[in-house]
């Protein structure tokens, strides 16, 4: 065993925060050797840690697919890609049986999901009618495109908790949204007192240890609910046919890597999609999906895991599933 992981690791579990070239040096273990492992060992008992053994089922609510203009070219959605030719929605009748079977089945947070055209204040409208059918204290979470703070605020108001919002890898390269808009949602967002849900994606086998490691440092510095890896899920006829996809055991270590990096003060660990391998390695956040993907090619979602299979993988790798809202975001209170 590498001397130097050993002394990592060991820094990272003893709540010491790791600098950067710490960090890349996990990042760069070679697949499937004893400090891969290690790794993902370690990961695993450093989140288990700090969460006392629970994990959590996260859900997915995908309310539009469009060829969108910020055209990521890793998403099924970009306007380049031209998957989907015409701006489709899930109505809202749809969307709210949907919300009510996932609440039901147990997910700890729901999240709606959208492109750019769905709309500021149509997402206000539907979120507000989601918020009002929901039977519990879910929290609700909002992954949609870049707002101000005012938008931010609206948010608040009508009772969102937090929000997904991230860096990608490739922003400003590989798709049309600039790094500094970005940065400037995820601080409207904690301006406003939403919590930044994050992880480190969309991970494919040509991102280097630097790229993955500069994002966890981000994801560091904003203090976010939890951070996590996640890779990419090449979508047939993109630009990224020729890199493919990386294996789940390499996902593994740097979900481990992730746990460890993000430090004690970052509970949560996410991976996606579901994985057993990652689960065993500190993933603790995992997400069931309905609705559109954009990791998809058709409107309603053929990949995504409902919650009683995500249940299922937690049970598989022998974490405790987490009873009532979630521990990463605030639970509903009505004003």
């Amino acid at each position: 065993m590498d001397t130097e992981i050993i002394h990592i690791i060991n820094k990272a579990l003893d709540g010491n925060l790791l600098n950067k070239q710490e960090i890349m040096t996990l990042l760069s273990v070679k697949n499937l050797s004893p400090e891969a492992f290690a790794i993902q060992q370690a990961g695993r008992a450093f989140t288990s840690q700090l969460c006392g053994g629970e994990a959590e089922i996260h859900a997915h609510i995908g309310l539009d697919a469009a060829p969108c203009p910020n055209d990521c070219k890793f998403c099924s959605f970009a306007a380049s890609n031209k998957i989907f030719r015409t701006h489709e929605v899930i109505p809202l009748e749809k969307v709210i049986e949907e919300a009510l079977a996932i609440e039901a089945a147990g997910a700890n947070a729901l999240y709606l999901v959208t492109t750019v055209h769905y709309g500021e204040e149509t997402f206000l409208e539907t979120a507000q009618a989601v918020r009002a059918a929901l039977k519990t204290n879910v929290p609700l979470i909002a992954n949609v495109p870049d707002f101000d703070e005012d938008y931010a605020r609206e948010l608040v108001r009508i009772g969102i908790a937090g929000v997904y919002h991230v860096v990608r890898l490739g922003e400003g390269v590989h798709t049309r949204c600039k790094v500094e808009t970005r940065l400037k949602t995820m601080e409207a967002a904690k301006s406003a007192g939403l919590v930044l849900g994050n992880c480190i994606d969309p991970i494919g086998p040509e991102h280097t240890p630097e790229e993955i490691a500069d994002l966890i440092l981000l994801a560091r510095d904003f203090e976010v609910g939890f951070s996590g890896a996640m890779r990419r899920n090449t979508v047939p006829g993109t630009l990224f046919e020729e890199f493919g996809n990386i294996s789940y055991g390499r996902l593994a270590t740097y979900a481990g890597a992730t746990a460890l990096a993000t430090g004690p003060n970052i509970r949560g660990n996410c991976t996606h999609e579901p994985s057993q391998l990652c689960g065993q390695a500190g993933a603790n956040i995992m997400w069931a999906e309905r609705g559109t993907s954009p990791r998809d090619t058709e409107t309603e979602t053929t990949r995504g895991l409902s919650v009683d299979q995500v249940r299922e993988i937690y049970f598989d790798t022998d974490w405790k599933v987490h009873e009532g809202p979630s521990q990463f975001y605030p639970a509903y209170s009505a004003q």
